[in-house]
């Protein structure tokens, strides 16, 4: 199951104020096939960028290999498999920043305002992908976002956790490196353009920013559903427009696929909380008649 800037989907949890159960096989998300290539390239990226960084570290070392022949030989099939995986690795991560990703987000908020306002505005079909039964309306379109901020948020702070340990991880062994005078200028060169690259600190950046975006527009949300109730008057909905601005562009400015991994082990503890905070929020009136 993939997991895009925020959207997640809740794997067979009974819906909130009601007692009707429903079971993963009538889940239907025909947006996931925008998503599967995303995963895809996001792992080839990563991979790509390791390749490429263990080689420039290996034709740093080259020359230390006596035969000359054997030497000039491996020096320049590593050279040139360096620069191949360079090239393909711009490619993976661009095509997936400019066209994989905004394509999918597109589909998916538009799905997010079909399901908010029952209103058809792509042919793909979602069922159980939002867990409350409010009639289609402004406040269901708020909800929706509380729910998506709500696991957003909390999938992002797992990931900048672990991000955090191999982040301290790397800037050691550099810190190391860069202390020593034994250490080769080139080597401190190849573990500082890797640890300042888009695959390390700058995508951890990325995490913490999304994962802060989502936690001011969850707070956002909740406050205003816990002031104000779920009348739509016009400041309920200037407040759930600005919320869903937000969302839509924390989500934009990331570019950031967010991990299955994580939202799979945090998704049951989740789960049941969310049900809690639908029931705190009491969407009682709101909610779609039988």
């Amino acid at each position: 199951m993939l997991f895009i800037g925020g959207i997640r989907c809740l794997e067979g949890a009974s819906l909130v104020t009601t007692t009707k159960e429903w079971t993963m096989t009538e889940r239907i998300d025909d947006l996931e096939k925008y998503y599967s290539p995303i995963e895809i390239f996001d792992k080839l990226a990563e991979t790509l960028f390791w390749a490429s960084a263990f080689l420039s570290v290996l034709i740093l070392y080259s020359s230390t290999i006596k035969c000359a022949l054997l030497y000039e030989s491996l020096d320049s099939c590593v050279s040139v498999a360096f620069i191949i995986l360079v090239v393909l690795h711009s490619i993976f991560v661009h095509c997936n920043s400019f066209y994989l990703i905004p394509k999918a987000e597109n589909m998916r908020r538009k799905q997010l305002l079909s399901d908010a306002f029952g209103i058809p505005l792509t042919p793909e079909q979602t069922k159980l992908y939002y867990n409350n039964e409010i009639s289609p309306s402004a406040i269901k379109l708020g909800v929706n976002v509380l729910e998506n901020a709500f696991f957003a948020k909390n999938v992002c702070g797992e990931m900048a956790k672990n991000k955090r340990v191999k982040i301290l991880i790397y800037s050691i062994v550099w810190f190391v490196a860069l202390s020593s005078r034994s250490t080769n200028l080139g080597l401190i060169l190849t573990l500082t353009q890797a640890l300042f690259s888009s695959e390390i600190i700058f995508r951890w950046i990325k995490i913490e920013v999304l994962r802060s975006k989502n936690e001011l527009v969850y707070d956002s949300l909740y406050n205003l559903f816990l002031n104000r109730g779920n009348s739509e008057d016009k400041n309920i909905l200037a407040g759930i427009l600005d919320s869903f601005a937000s969302y839509e562009s924390a989500k934009a400015s990331a570019s950031l696929k967010q991990s299955s991994k994580v939202f799979h082990k945090l998704n049951p503890i989740l789960s049941e909380e969310w049900k809690r905070i639908l029931g705190q929020l009491d969407f009682q009136n709101a909610k779609k008649k039988s």
